[in-house]
């Protein structure tokens, strides 16, 4: 089963050292969004932060960039209809 890493990256970054064991890049990408969803609810963001400015970057078992998730479109209001997430080949990964 692939094994994914979960990293945050803005002026700081934040390295998903554990990572988890999940059945492939939908999964994963499920995951992520769930992530981002519960870091950016409510009006200041889990742990008092403004995560809009902050990425959550998805890695595969070899360090490769699978998926990238701007947090500022998680942000509770935001028009848009969930992320247009872009995997790590630079297509977009979902419709």
């Amino acid at each position: 089963m692939p094994h994914y890493y979960f990293c945050l990256r803005d002026d700081e970054s934040v390295a998903d050292t554990e990572g988890m064991d999940l059945p492939d890049l939908d999964a994963a990408r499920d995951h992520a969004s769930t992530v981002a969803r519960e870091l950016t609810f409510g009006r200041d963001g889990m742990l008092d932060r403004d995560w809009s400015r902050w990425t959550l970057l998805v890695r595969d078992s070899d360090g490769q960039e699978v998926l990238s998730l701007a947090l500022a479109d998680f942000r509770r209001g935001n028009s848009r209809n969930g992320p247009s997430p872009v995997d790590g080949r630079g297509k977009k990964s979902w419709p």
